[in-house]
């Protein structure tokens, strides 16, 4: 990547060039920010992260640094922030227990400072351009003028409160401080550059992020030959991403591009599996936050639960039971009568029919959102077609017995899934007989 030619005194441009291996000019950077505004909680947590490639730094400054910083970040509500400064430390030998305790203490389950607040937002950027005998320094002399600033910084007063409320986080505030502990030493870092991809559709995914700074793009292509991908929401510093690694074997369902800077905490799948082995309330709570995401993803984007009223979908959304398939698993198979209505909730299946001559027909490739067995549900007939999974796929489903429960209690649902069932299966008669026509010109020809 090129690095910027520019000299606007900004954080994102030290990012900019950190990310680009010149680390002697975004620590300058970083410095000038400093030296304008001790509290400029960015740039110091960036310098931090350069000293310690440094040789010869001082390990107990940056400890006491990185100490101050978890402080002024739990002071802030900003656990993602104050995770990575211990993540650093870490990295730079020194000992994080202590931060991790801090923060795990502030945020844990039965703190006494959490409440339904918001994180406060970042002081306004003050940009300080490096000028004067700052663009001329470089090796020990540069490193100590960085320890100069961070100490200053370290003895700044601080005007958020030293004991304050502090955001209640799903996931992370449903542990009780011990568990969240070690949750957190299982976060490593990532840097992105802009427009580098944080995870790839279609890819394996074992690994799950919290965004530190930064925002990206997540978005979504129909397929390989859509121009355009579907812009599924933009992502900025808090924001969890790619959980379903977690708890499913399916390919990443979108791609997730960095606009700008930006740093993760990463965990992956094995080192969360190691941590519920010893903890066991980390696999529960993570299986459960999975499973939250996993219905708030589904009331966006599934017709079925919109048509519910919304203070009646967690009434239906209980009565499914979550069922995992491996690639080749039938959910629905053609003439016989369906067991219950599938929700895909993660994963791909495809949809296929047999027409008069005993030949297969593709009808349908089907992902999360999508329904399928209604036809037999609701037309009271064995299945039209035969629904395999393309890749691991998680369902949610739903059985013939609380089906009809729920369409008691739902009156609404079943005019959405008579609506869906007569569709497809109009669909399914024309994909037939076209294909048969289709066979028909062949043989005529």
């Amino acid at each position: 990547m090129a690095a910027p030619n520019t000299n606007n005194g900004t954080l994102d441009e030290a990012w900019s060039l950190a990310l680009a291996d010149q680390r002697d000019e975004a620590l300058k950077r970083c410095i000038a920010l400093l030296e304008a505004d001790p509290m400029q909680l960015g740039a110091a947590a960036l310098a931090v992260q350069l000293i310690a490639r440094a040789e010869g730094f001082d390990r107990d400054a940056l400890e006491a640094t990185a100490a101050r910083l978890v402080d002024a970040y739990v002071r802030r509500s900003d656990l993602p922030a104050a995770t990575a400064i211990a993540a650093l430390a870490s990295d730079a030998g020194a000992d994080a227990g202590p931060q991790r305790k801090t923060i795990a203490k502030a945020f844990g389950k039965g703190s006494a400072r959490l409440a339904d607040v918001s994180p406060a937002p970042p002081p306004l950027p003050v940009p300080a351009p490096v000028e004067g005998t700052l663009a001329k320094l470089e090796g020990a002399a540069l490193i100590a003028r960085a320890e100069a600033a961070l100490a200053t910084m370290r003895a700044a007063e601080d005007s958020a409160p030293e004991s304050g409320k502090v955001s209640q986080l799903p996931l992370f505030s449903a542990l009780r401080p011990e568990a969240l502990e070690r949750l957190l030493a299982g976060f490593t870092l990532r840097d992105l550059a802009t427009g580098a991809l944080a995870i790839t559709q279609g890819d394996e995914g074992r690994e799950a992020f919290v965004v530190v700074r930064g925002a990206l793009r997540a978005e979504r292509r129909a397929s390989e030959e859509s121009a355009q991908p579907e812009v599924l929401a933009v992502l900025g510093p808090g924001a969890i991403f790619g959980e379903m690694a977690l708890v499913s074997e399916a390919p990443r369902a979108a791609s997730v591009v960095a606009l700008e800077p930006v740093q993760l905490l990463v965990a992956s799948r094995d080192v969360l599996e190691k941590l519920a082995q010893k903890e066991a309330a980390i696999g529960s709570e993570l299986a459960l936050f999975c499973r939250h995401r996993m219905m708030a993803n589904l009331l966006r984007h599934g017709a079925i639960l919109a048509a519910v009223a919304p203070a009646q979908r967690d009434d239906l959304v209980a009565r499914f039971a979550s069922r995992d398939f491996a690639t080749g698993d039938v959910l629905v198979k053609e003439g016989e009568e369906s067991e219950g209505l599938f929700l895909i909730a993660s994963g791909h299946v495809r949809v296929t029919s047999t027409d008069a001559d005993g030949d297969r027909i593709l009808l349908a490739d089907l992902g999360p959102g999508d329904v399928v067995g209604e036809i037999g549900l609701v037309l009271r007939r064995p299945a039209t077609a035969t629904v395999t999974a393309t890749t691991p796929t998680i369902a949610l489903h739903l059985s013939r017995d609380q089906f009809h429960d729920a369409i008691r209690a739902h009156p609404t649902l079943l005019s959405e899934l008579y609506e869906l069932a007569t569709k497809r299966e109009e669909e399914t008669r024309s994909v037939v007989a076209q294909q048969a026509l289709d066979v028909e010109d062949v043989v005529l020809v």
